[in-house]
């Protein structure tokens, strides 16, 4: 402290006059006179320069502020934390006096977009990814944000990917906050649509859609998307819900193959598409035999 005291008596003349030289520009900056108009012009620019040039400075107020927030922030996500795996450590001690078997952890395989088709009602995405990788039919796909669709199709290094924006995928979803099962499926446009929801039930916009654990192919809790409106069906007991989806297949550039291990997963996702190929066999015939 002694020594800047020292400096301001030493050089007292210097710093009087650059504070009254600053303290020109102030005034002309905010005088509104015509005659200071292009010294005006000229103290913003000198102003704007210094302040560009020291802006990197960090200001210790501020600092202070947002490292009591970010401990506070801090604080509340290690109770949540701590919560979530005392929640998980009960959860499985249930499961296993209920002889339910333990949840499977995700395998996930990082892959690249590299095509992207749309052929009618079918938008389709190319993978860099195929059954050299463990990719295999009926897989399901997803990014950060949440799911984008399933796999259609294999070869040795590519997979062909069904997106959610397709009239024949149809997926089983909840409601995340009030677990509210529905189906969801796409008719068009930029957004995904919920049926087989009733009126009564709690459902509200904003709340988060996610798969469903009665999914075959999907595993559950995968962000889908939130909900931006509700209209009810007439003459019916159900209402669509519209829903804006969390990860826009065509929006994305990488993703995440969930690869399934399990024997009996892997059983019963293929007895499922059997079952769907056989249904959509039958459809085809049933639309050609149509009289014209």
């Amino acid at each position: 402290m002694r020594r800047l005291l020292n400096f301001f008596i030493l050089f007292k003349e210097y710093v009087v006059l650059t504070g009254l030289v600053f303290l020109s520009f102030f005034f002309m900056a905010l005088s509104r006179s015509t005659e200071v108009q292009p010294l005006r012009a000229v103290t913003t620019i000198f102003v704007g320069s210094l302040q560009s040039l020291y802006s990197w400075i960090p200001n210790p107020f501020v600092l202070s502020k947002e490292n009591t927030d970010l401990r506070a922030r801090n604080i509340i996500l290690s109770s949540e934390l701590a919560q979530l795996r005392r929640a998980k450590g009960e959860n499985e001690e249930l499961r296993k006096l209920l002889g339910l078997k333990p949840r499977s952890e995700w395998k996930l395989l990082a892959a690249e977009i590299v095509g992207k088709t749309s052929i009618g009602d079918r938008n389709m995405l190319t993978l860099s990814a195929g059954e050299s990788s463990g990719i295999k039919k009926g897989m399901a796909v997803m990014t950060d944000g949440g799911l984008i669709g399933r796999v259609y199709s294999t070869s040795g290094g590519f997979s062909l990917v069904e997106g959610l924006f397709n009239r024949d995928m149809r997926v089983a979803v909840k409601i995340s906050r009030t677990r509210v099962d529905g189906i969801l499926g796409w008719e068009g446009g930029d957004e995904l649509i919920v049926r087989n929801v009733p009126k009564a039930l709690d459902v509200k916009e904003g709340d988060l859609v996610v798969t469903s654990e009665y999914s075959t192919f999907f595993p559950s809790e995968v962000p889908i998307g939130t909900i931006i409106r509700l209209e009810p069906e007439p003459n019916t007991m159900f209402r669509k819900i519209f829903v804006a989806p969390a990860a826009h297949p065509f929006r994305v550039e990488h993703c995440y193959v969930v690869l399934k291990d399990d024997v009996l997963e892997q059983e019963k996702a293929a007895l499922q598409l059997k079952a769907e190929e056989e249904m959509t066999k039958k459809t085809d015939l049933t639309k050609k035999k149509k009289p014209k």
